[in-house]
């Protein structure tokens, strides 16, 4: 799940209409924004690290930073959407465009989230099928025993499944929602971070679709078909 963390220009997303925040909005924001990103950061490492080992600990640590990650990007879309201060500078010129980006960001971020929580569930219950087969020679009566217990994982965590591609689809309904030709610096650069997460995300959560193909990666043999 390679660069699932949204990079760190999005945290001066607390600075985005700088002398109109007030400071202790735009510092709640910025807190929020950077502790998702943290979170987000904590969970590429452990899933990155997960992949290589089948760690199921890292993977259910990875999950747990997922869930903290979205936490924290809801409380900073909750706050740039209803805060009274921020919603002030948002009927200045120019500023209200900067903060439904801002909102529109942390929308993003709680929707990767989602998507890697549920990658992240799949992750868990293949990494574990994978330690049941690992340390010997895999025969065929293995390979195939292996295929039709990650056809019931597919079956039981469908719901988890079709929550990835969901996920991905919302966060870039919102990506869709912005356009950065005015926005101001800072942020403009963080949508052009959020435009490669949402790419790589596209090809690493979609991988957790298919549980026999990850089954496949982790065990490092081709399943049957």
């Amino acid at each position: 799940m390679r660069r699932l963390a949204l990079p760190a220009t999005i945290v001066v997303l607390a600075l985005l209409v700088a002398g109109g925040y007030t400071a202790s909005a735009g510092n709640a924001v910025y807190q929020d924004l950077d502790g998702g990103r943290q979170a987000l950061v904590a969970a590429q490492a452990s899933m990155t690290a997960a992949t290589r080992t089948g760690d199921t600990v890292q993977l259910q640590d990875a999950a747990a930073q997922l869930q903290l990650a979205e936490r924290h990007f809801n409380d900073a879309r909750a706050r740039s959407s209803s805060d009274p201060a921020l919603l002030a500078v948002g009927r200045l010129p120019r500023a209200g465009g900067q903060l439904a980006a801002s909102t529109h960001l942390a929308a993003i971020g709680a929707d990767m989230s989602r998507a890697g929580e549920a990658a992240a569930a799949v992750a868990i219950q293949v990494a574990a099928l994978k330690q049941k087969y690992a340390g010997r020679p895999l025969t065929v009566e293995d390979l195939q025993a292996a295929l039709q217990e990650a056809q019931a994982i597919a079956g039981t965590y469908s719901a988890s499944i079709q929550a990835i591609g969901q996920q991905l689809r919302a966060a870039h309904a919102e990506r869709s929602q912005v356009d950065t030709i005015a926005l101001v610096g800072p942020l403009k650069d963080a949508y052009v971070a959020v435009d490669q997460a949402l790419a790589d995300s596209d090809t690493s959560f979609a991988r957790y679709q298919d549980v026999r193909r990850v089954l496949s990666d982790f065990l490092g043999a081709q399943l049957p078909p």
